[in-house]
Order: structure tokens, then sequence, then C-alpha cells
């Protein structure tokens, strides 16, 4: 159903349902513009730049460059090749509504491309997005130890009084869930033992779930435990992409199993975005000045905004970030709510 098909009663009978999550400081879910349903924004940091290899790897079919092949790349379709064994293998819906999205930010240090990516001057882009969300029990999450890159602001001004919620506990996680619901996110990621620290790939995306299920307007979560905290896909001179595929390949498993399972949850419209810094670039897989996000949710087409350049740069005239934050605020549909400008990428949303 369209949102110019919600009638009359459909918004009484989604009101009754929403009847907790919808007034709260002016924030009303359906005088913004709000479908009936409620949006949550999911990011998962690849911290240090993922290689473009993952998401525009048609770039590099004619040289092999960060070891592309015919054999090892997948054709999604509207201009999208995606690496095969990492998010080629995601579920069929993911890949259904899939779209790599270029942005260039002009800075070549961790830190500041990290700002560049997350922040507006001083201004958290995280809390932008959740005080442009319906209200509920969690604004925005910054999940497990790893918490937020270094180099991003961890006390931003608040946005309409909402501040970060670190969730670094399963008592954090959980709020409301019964039981038997909570032990069954942990069972489906294989989370074991009784330990309460959420320090692990595994209790990371489950502690995701359990936030998304919660009712969470904004969850952000750094995936990779492998190599150096602070810069675990910081790929320096992995020029054939196996040390690359080789961080990605533990993550693969539990990103899949969160799609299927948040992705069919009725009444939400989950969009999970998988971004870092910045891509690496040729020779040296060194650090490109910008990057390509790939963005996945029920409302986002399949496609490309953008063909990545050979070198692994984004391409010629690429938008800054806040485009990027722009097109899933549409993807979200918060409408005259989100702050971030026009979706510059209309025709990858259906």
């Amino acid at each position: 159903m369209t949102p110019s098909a919600i009638t009359r009663r459909t918004l009484l009978k989604a009101g009754a349902a929403l009847a907790g999550t919808m007034a709260v400081g002016g924030r009303d879910l359906f005088a913004k513009g709000f479908p009936a349903e409620r949006p949550t924004l999911v990011v998962f940091w690849l911290n240090g730049g993922p290689a473009g290899l993952f998401n525009s790897a048609d770039a590099f079919l004619a040289s092999g460059a960060f070891g592309v092949t015919p054999d090892n790349v997948r054709a999604l379709g509207n201009g999208l090749h995606v690496d095969a064994g990492s998010l080629g293998a995601l579920p069929a819906a993911a890949l259904a509504h899939m779209a790599s999205v270029h942005f260039r930010h002009g800075l070549y240090t961790h830190n500041d491309a990290r700002a560049a990516v997350l922040q507006a001057g001083a201004r958290s882009q995280l809390l932008r997005m959740a005080a442009a969300m319906p209200a509920g029990p969690v604004a925005c999450a910054i999940v497990n130890n790893l918490g937020l890159p270094v180099g991003v602001d961890a006390s931003p001004a608040s946005e309409h009084a909402l501040g970060f919620e670190h969730v670094t506990r399963w008592d954090h996680a959980r709020r409301t869930l019964p039981p038997a619901q909570f032990h069954a996110i942990r069972a489906a990621y294989g989370v074991a033992g009784k330990g309460a620290a959420i320090e692990d790939q595994r209790s990371t995306f489950a502690a995701v779930e359990t936030l998304v299920r919660e009712g969470a307007g904004v969850v952000f979560a750094q995936p990779a435990y492998t190599g150096r905290h602070d810069r675990q896909f910081d790929t320096h001179h992995d020029d054939t992409g196996k040390t690359a595929r080789e961080i990605m390949a533990p993550i693969t498993p539990s990103l899949a199993t969160f799609l299927h399972r948040t992705m069919a949850m009725p009444g939400r419209n989950v969009v999970t975005m998988l971004v870092g810094e910045f891509s690496r670039t040729l020779p040296g897989a060194d650090h490109a000045k910008g990057g390509t996000a790939t963005v996945i949710g029920k409302y986002v087409r399949t496609g490309a905004a953008g063909r990545q350049r050979p070198d692994g740069s984004p391409p010629e005239g690429a938008p800054p970030p806040e485009a990027l934050w722009a097109y899933v605020a549409a993807a979200l549909r918060l409408g005259t709510a989100a702050p971030f400008g026009p979706n510059p990428h209309p025709g990858l949303l259906v």
C-alpha cells in the first residue's frame, strides 16, 4: 500500500497499534507525513575504509584489480555489481533492494574523513536522523565496546534533546522483549553463554536486532573484530583484495541473518547502511577521498548511483556525504521531517 492509498480506517487501525510511539515532543508519526510503519536506520560502520570490490566490483573487471574476476562478481541489475562471496551471498530480499551510493569529501586522513561522513560540522548525522524519526524508547544507540570510530565526536550537541545511548551490555539492549523472543534472537546469531558484555561480532548483531525490535530509531555499530580495533578495514598494500575479503568473511553470515530477519518484520521499514570513511585506491590500496556506501531497505531500488573509477576512487561529480544521508532519509520515508535536503538519487527508490 502506498501512502496515497492509506485510508482513514487504515490510519485509525495503525494509530491504535502504534499508540505508544506516536506523539512525543511534537514529533508525531503522521503529522510529519510518515507512512503507517515504523522506520529504523541501522549503520554498520566498516572502520578503516572498505575496498570498492564489494559494491562496485565492475570497476575492476577489466584490470583484475582487487582480485576481481568474472567468476567472483555478481551482477544484480541497474549497474550494480557486487562481490559474489560477500554482498552477493545475502538473502534474495536484500539483493532485490540494494543500492550503492557514492560520495566525495576530498579528505585523506581517517579521522577527518570519518568526521566528514558522520558529522555535519559539529553536529552528529546520526542524531540529526534520530531527531527526524517518530519518537520511541531508544532514539540513537551506539552498540558494543568499540563505540564510535576515532575522530568522531563522542559527545556532540543534542538534537531535539536527543543524545547517544551507549549499549555495551545485554541489559542495555533488552527493554521490553519477552524472554523467549530475546533468547531466540541470541540463538539466531549463535551467541552462547551468559556473558553480560556486547564485545564480539555475533553479540553485536544480536544486540542490534534486539534494539530494532525494541523500536529504536537509529542504531550504529562496528561489526568487525579483526585486526586493529581502530581501523579494521585499513588494508594497505592489499591490491589483490585478499585481506579485505578475509575481514568481511566472518561478517557476512551474521549480516545475512540480520537482513533475513529484519526485512521480514511487519509494520517496519528497516534500512541498513554499510559504510566506512572512504574506499581504497590503486596502487597500494591507499585512501580514496570519498567512498561508496551500500544501502539495503524495502523501498530501495537495486542499482548503482555511479561507478567507481578504475583506480577505486569515487566517480567525478560524486556529491558530498550529506547527499548520502538525504538518500537514506528518503529510503526511510521520513518526508519533510528529514533535514538533509532533497534526495539526489530518486531513481534508486521504489
